[in-house]
């Protein structure tokens, strides 16, 4: 499988990234914070991976659980994610970028293919089977990949853009996950420029 997989997972059937996903997610609090009185329970409400997801796809390597019940910001908290803002502030660029409520699973690339271009760029050129990522999806992505994110001291610098979510009261402000001295923060910026280390994250639609 890729290289942008963890090594813990490169050679784990389904049953174990399902297992280790929701793992992760509940060693956080999330499935305490959703109501389940144990991990089993919480396990039990997680969806299995498709097949179709299972197969190797180099052009979106990461499969990611997205966990939605709790909210951005409770995941935030949980996930030790530094963000400003509330549940209503970041909302979907249009209709296709609107959650489910229910977690589902995703394949995910980190937005490295497309650095120095920028967000407007990107959406522009995503096919109809690309989305770019959410806020939420992008925040998921990172709590099963932390990888994803890195700062100029660490292996290489990168922030994921995060096209799928825009500032409730600016259209032209979208959101950004990333690594500024030393503190990880979901914020949302301008999204006009380009930038040499920053790059639109997206999933398969």
């Amino acid at each position: 499988m890729s290289q942008h997989l963890s090594s813990s997972e490169q050679t784990l059937p389904a049953t174990d990234i399902h297992l280790a996903q929701a793992q992760r997610l509940w060693s956080l609090g999330v499935g305490s914070a959703a109501g389940f009185a144990d991990f089993a329970s919480y396990l039990a409400s997680i969806p299995e991976i498709l097949t179709a997801l299972l197969a190797d796809d180099p052009e979106f390597p990461l499969l990611v659980l997205d966990e939605t019940r709790l909210g951005l910001k409770k995941l935030c908290d949980l996930g030790g994610i530094a963000f400003d803002g509330n549940d209503e502030t970041l909302v979907a660029f249009d209709d296709r970028h609107l959650e489910l409520a229910v977690p589902t699973w995703i394949r995910v690339q980190d937005g490295r293919r497309n650095r120095n271009r920028s967000v407007r760029d990107c959406r522009k050129t995503f096919g109809q089977d690309e989305l770019g990522l959410t806020a939420l999806q992008g925040a998921c992505t990172y709590l099963q990949h932390p990888q994803v994110v890195s700062e100029a001291s660490q292996n290489g610098a990168h922030t994921m853009d995060l096209s799928g979510s825009i500032h409730r009261g600016d259209r032209n402000c979208s959101a950004r996950l990333g690594l500024w001295s030393g503190r990880l923060e979901l914020i949302w910026d301008f999204d006009g420029y380009a930038y040499r280390h920053y790059g639109s994250a997206s999933r398969r639609a």
